[in-house]
């Protein structure tokens, strides 16, 4: 342990390194979050999500190596193999997307812990081929002990990371999930890095500018939060429309379609709690029913386009005059309910009285 975090404190640049883990965590959390959208959709709907979350997955691991990578300093000039490099990244994040299918497809009570072991080897075999591609002018040699650590670490984290991202159980599930996933990241490459031993053999005229490298790992920095940010906010709006689409449902289902106001389920919900809130304060309500004389003959008489147009006259006047503790609904037909908590006998004469000129007031401008 001690020898990974003597790594990481004399072997790179400290600040970038917080940078990469800035990347870490932030690719971590957008992707706990959407491997969970993931996994509660269906169809296509799921295939888009596994996409997304490949995408954001894929290029925060490879981008957090990357990053890292460009603050190790082995003491020599280095390079990168432009192909191998491109292959690091696609083996991410197609290795990741294998993953989470698997963690999400239900298989088994382990298809999470299976998928999350899949996840891990994605960040091996990404990290593995990212060193394939680092070119470094010396003698470079493997200390195979911290090598099969590494692979070790982030095969058992990330298992644990996509089971508890699918369990759910406590609350802070999620951000467990985040943690661990962080964990699974950050120790492959670290342990491996550590597993990463050069001799450096200097070549006269050859250097690496340190300046140009540096600016070059917070470019990959910004591309990942670029592309980070865009799966974030998919999910976000996924969430808003989701939340629109409930609240309109549920409108729906508690509100009189042709006069807006609450209708008989709405009504029922209503007085149950102001009964359960009169039996707790000790107070008293008021259970006023309102049932339309000779409706019948308006419908009759002028049809069910003016007898609706009355209903929706009589719903809009009585819905201007309610104030606090009041309620109005329309049961069903010309019959409606009205309930008014209790402040005083003068007060409900008040109330009924506004009620009464509301219901004079749309009959006499029929």
């Amino acid at each position: 342990m001690m020898t990974v975090l003597g790594c990481v404190l004399y072997e790179h640049n400290i600040w970038l390194v917080a940078v990469a883990a800035l990347v870490c965590l932030a690719g971590s959390s957008a992707t706990i979050r959407l491997f969970n959208r993931a996994a509660n959709t269906t169809g296509l709907q799921r295939a888009g999500w596994h996409f997304l979350t490949a995408v954001a997955s894929g290029s925060a691991i490879w981008c957090t190596h990357f990053i890292a990578m460009l603050a190790y300093d082995p003491g020599a000039p280095v390079g990168f193999d432009p192909v191998m490099t491109i292959v690091s990244l696609l083996t991410a994040m197609f290795g990741v997307q294998l993953g989470f299918i698997l963690a999400a497809s239900g298989l088994t009570r382990l298809a999470p812990a299976l998928g999350g072991a899949v996840v891990g080897l994605a960040i091996v075999a990404m990290h593995y081929t990212g060193m394939m591609a680092y070119r470094v002018q010396g003698l470079v040699s493997w200390d195979m002990g911290y090598l099969v650590v590494s692979i070790v670490l982030s095969v058992v984290f990330s298992a644990l990371a996509l089971q508890l991202a699918i369990r759910r159980v406590f609350w802070a599930d999620k951000y467990l999930a985040t943690g661990v996933l962080v964990l699974a990241i950050v120790s492959l490459h670290f342990t491996g890095m550590t597993a990463f031993q050069v001799s450096p053999m200097l070549i006269d005229g050859s250097f690496s500018n340190p300046s140009a490298l540096q600016a070059l790992a917070l470019a990959v920095a910004g591309v990942a939060l670029v592309i980070l940010g865009a799966g974030a906010a998919s999910y976000l709006i996924d969430d808003s429309m989701r939340a629109q689409s409930y609240e309109q449902l549920r409108h729906m289902a508690m509100s009189d379609s042709l006069t807006g106001l609450p209708n008989r389920a709405s009504f029922n919900d209503h007085l149950d709690h102001e009964l359960d809130l009169a039996d707790e304060t000790g107070g008293k309500l008021a259970l006023i029913g309102i049932d339309l004389d000779r409706f019948k003959e308006i419908n009759d008489l002028r049809g069910h386009a003016t007898g609706d147009e009355v209903l929706q006259v009589l719903a809009r006047r009585m819905n201007k005059l309610l104030g606090v503790g009041e309620f109005v609904a329309r049961l069903g037909g010309d019959e409606f309910a009205a309930t008014y908590r209790m402040q005083g006998a003068d007060r409900l004469a008040d109330f009924l009285a506004r009620l009464e000129t509301a219901l004079v007031q749309a009959h006499s401008s029929r």
